[in-house]
């Protein structure tokens, strides 16, 4: 999980990462918490649903925290 998070997410130091999977779900505790602990990745965590208040939450919450590597599933 370590490598895959590293080169298929193409991540670098400083990179901002982050994965909307259900951490129950094996993409989630995956890339929501092995790969990204095992590479020293700054994640966003997030609760919540993706269309409260607005549609377009996922995208806010990307600019606000500065976002550069997204995964949803």
């Amino acid at each position: 999980v370590s490598m895959t998070h590293q080169y298929i997410f193409d991540y670098h130091d400083g990179d901002i990462y982050w994965c909307t999977a259900d951490v129950g779900w094996v993409t989630g505790h995956s890339y929501i918490v092995y790969g990204p602990l095992a590479n020293g990745a700054t994640t966003l965590m997030f609760e919540g649903v993706p269309n409260y208040p607005s549609q377009s939450r996922f995208w806010e919450v990307i600019d606000k925290h500065k976002v550069n590597i997204f995964y949803t599933a």
